[in-house]
């Protein structure tokens, strides 16, 4: 499995009158299909317009638009995306949200914790003070996002391409050629615990009669002492959760080279956001649909960092709503009322 990420906007805007949307996309493209897909894209690639030798999907007219949504449907793309509107927050609510979270950090250590892992953690503490809101906004994006993507992709191939999760590359969009910054350095090296907490609390979507033979190595085999106590004990054949380390760490790269995922991925999700912002027609953001997942809860969940609900109308709320529901089904047609 190749999985492609891409954000579009700045995460800035706080306490704005108008919207402030930014958004975080996933691709995930079976590596069986990549070279046939690839190589299709290469031949529509010559006709589109690029900034600095990259295609932007921020230059795509509408039916180039519609002409690469319907290249992914027909190989089998799947597109998971998280979005935030930050003129809904304040900074306040960011500080409060921050807070909370450098605390729920060290809520849970204890004697059985060794030093070493308790240094990490004072020092993911540390560095979480130092970021900026918009980097903060963003990570709390790409937490919803990466969990919905593991949940997403592992049940849906369980069910038809069971040999596509015996790997999982990661590829993600670099802002910066020349080093890596703090931001990526954060996402590689403190994401991973943050999900693996999650993973254990709130345990992926696991389908009974789903295939996972080429899935088992991902299963914690030996649970720590200090993740044991958050595992649910209901289901005593349920596995003790998914070992995030290898899954996300085994490959994954940043790369700032115009590769065809990233593209895409860029086209796809730029797209998402001309929609809410109103730059993008309906005839082609509803096409993204099609690559989308059906969920009960809805395909595309606004990120709120609030501890206040506050349900408002706002401009982009019909086309949260056309894209609520996904093309996609979750199950096959076999497995359809089981």
């Amino acid at each position: 499995m190749h999985i492609f990420i891409d954000e579009s906007g700045t995460f800035a805007g706080l306490d704005r009158d108008q919207p402030a949307i930014s958004t975080l996309g996933a691709l995930i493209i079976p590596t069986h299909v990549l070279p046939r897909l690839f190589k299709r894209y290469s031949r529509i690639r010559s006709t589109l317009p690029t900034r600095k030798g990259e295609v932007k999907g921020s230059l795509l007219k509408e039916t180039q638009f519609i002409e690469i949504i319907e290249l992914l449907r027909k190989n089998g793309a799947i597109f998971c995306a998280s979005m935030i509107d930050m003129a809904e927050h304040r900074l306040s609510d960011i500080e409060r949200h921050r807070s909370e979270g450098i605390t729920a950090l060290s809520r849970n250590l204890s004697n059985g914790h060794t030093p070493e892992l308790r240094k990490n953690v004072a020092q993911l503490q540390d560095r979480m003070r130092l970021f900026s809101p918009q980097l903060y906004a963003q990570l709390m994006v790409t937490f919803d996002l990466l969990h919905r993507v593991m949940e997403e992709m592992i049940a849906y191939h369980s069910q038809r391409n069971p040999k596509e999760l015996e790997s999982f590359h990661w590829i993600v969009d670099a802002k910066q050629s020349d080093h890596v910054s703090d931001w990526e350095d954060w996402w590689s090296n403190t994401l991973v615990v943050w999900l693996q907490a999650m993973s254990l609390k709130r345990p992926g979507l696991l389908l009974k009669f789903g295939d996972y033979r080429h899935f088992q190595r991902f299963f914690h085999q030996d649970v720590p002492d200090y993740l044991s106590e958050h595992i649910k004990k209901d289901d005593p054949q349920r596995p003790a959760g998914v070992n995030l380390q290898l899954l996300f760490r085994e490959h994954f790269a940043f790369s700032s080279d115009p590769l065809p995922g990233l593209e895409l991925v860029d086209i796809v999700t730029n797209g998402l956001r001309r929609a809410l912002i109103g730059n993008l027609h309906e005839t082609a953001w509803v096409r993204i649909r099609d690559l989308m997942i059906n969920r009960r809860e809805g395909c595309i969940r606004p990120v709120s960092l609030q501890f206040e609900d506050q349900q408002s109308s706002r401009s982009y709320s019909e086309i949260l709503y056309k894209l609520r529901s996904g093309n996609r089904s979750m199950l096959t047609n076999a497995n359809q009322g089981r």
